[in-house]
């Protein structure tokens, strides 16, 4: 391997009440298209190991078919049980549409009032509590998984891509004496192309990835 992996892996991720999800999430991906799915996800599938690489924020798993088993690439090692599931849901969901490049918060996805409420809890307050007295931070948190600077609009801004079709906008604005420091995590309006709104509210995880980052430093 070209690095040392920054996402967090371990030998077996328990999947503790996920588990009929992901036989759902396993039989949803058996019943596709090998081809067809790598074309639409942008994920190459390799026809003599029968599985998929499939990259997560910069970083390579394989993911096998029909069975569904991630793996860090090259390794027995395993991500976060949720983003597990939804890698297959990414594979078995995707359907080629364009990247439009406009960025929408959560509520504006199909469905995404219903699930903003805890999103904003899991993923955008925790985010503004870790840089919000530091936005020059979560670039440098960032970098270890692809971040790509964004430097349109106010606040700092970083994009990184969950997975090949699937980019992340993460901004910070600082506070001041009157108001509070404020995150929001944007997405790209093709994104129920590739993932259901619920699986997107999954990415309060990377916001656990980046502010329990090893390598971020908090001076």
């Amino acid at each position: 391997m070209s690095k040392k992996p920054a996402i967090p892996l371990s030998r077996f991720s328990n999947p503790k009440n996920y588990g009929i999800a992901l036989s759902v999430s396993r039989r949803a991906l058996a019943a596709k298209d090998p081809g067809e799915m790598a074309i639409n996800s942008g994920c190459p599938f390799d026809e003599e190991t029968s599985s998929f690489e499939v990259l997560c924020l910069d970083h390579p798993f394989t993911v096998t078919y029909p069975d569904g088993l991630v793996k860090y690439k090259g390794t027995d090692m395993e991500p976060y049980f949720v983003l597990q599931i939804i890698m297959i849901n990414y594979l078995a969901r995707a359907d080629g549409a364009p990247l439009n490049y406009q960025y929408i918060p959560y509520r504006d996805l199909e469905g995404g009032n219903a699930y903003y409420g805890a999103f904003q809890k899991t993923a955008i307050k925790p985010l503004a509590k870790a840089f919000g007295s530091s936005p020059e931070k979560l670039p440098e948190a960032a970098a270890p998984f692809g971040g790509i600077p964004h430097t349109q609009g106010s606040g700092t801004g970083v994009i990184l891509y969950l997975f090949p079709r699937v980019p992340l906008l993460f901004k910070i604005w600082p506070g001041d004496d009157e108001f509070p420091p404020q995150a929001n995590i944007l997405f790209d309006s093709s994104a129920n192309h590739y993932l259901h709104t619920e699986d997107l509210a999954a990415v309060d995880v990377v916001t656990r990835i980046l502010t329990k980052n090893p390598q971020r430093k908090d001076n």
